[in-house]
């Protein structure tokens, strides 16, 4: 018999930065490839404080994601589970939606969060996995998250 997942809650601690992680990292590392000691302290003190730089524009900013959750790691707004509609609902930290979507499964079921983006790919916020094993033990609380978008949600849901 297949058991069937409920998301109760989710609750945003904290949203993504929009700042890519792997982007800041590889500025970070300009300075010693580019040899800027030798053209003046302050541009390479710049190029290494940039994504420092960044991130604090982007907290300063503080952009919502565009949330929508689906059931696979592909991400895609076509996939969702919930807004649905090819919708997304802006999430700041502090925020909670009760999406109360039902999926039924066999043995295991992954939930991702993912940030609706325009112009480049959806990134993903987090994932949990549901287990049919937790048949009956009520609301169950996870966290969902994200190092490279430095995101943080928890996702309640239940399996009956």
């Amino acid at each position: 018999m297949s058991a069937i997942a409920t998301v109760l809650n989710v609750w945003c601690l904290r949203q993504a930065t929009g700042t890519d992680f792997e982007v800041n990292n590889a500025l970070a590392g300009l300075a010693p490839s580019l040899a800027l000691g030798q053209l003046g302290a302050p541009l390479e003190d710049f190029v290494r404080n940039l994504p420092g730089v960044i991130g604090a524009i982007d907290s300063a900013r503080s952009d919502p994601d565009e949330l929508y959750l689906t059931v696979d790691t592909a991400g895609k707004l076509d996939n969702a589970i919930w807004p649905g509609g090819g919708t997304t609902i802006d999430m700041q930290a502090g925020q909670s939606r009760t999406p109360q979507v039902k999926v039924p499964f066999d043995y295991s079921l992954n939930i991702s969060l993912w940030d609706h983006d325009t112009v480049s790919d959806d990134d993903l916020l987090g994932s949990i996995t549901m287990f049919e094993s937790e048949q009956g033990q009520g609301e169950i609380a996870k966290l969902a998250k994200s190092d490279v978008e430095s995101s943080y949600y928890y996702v309640t849901y239940r399996v009956d």
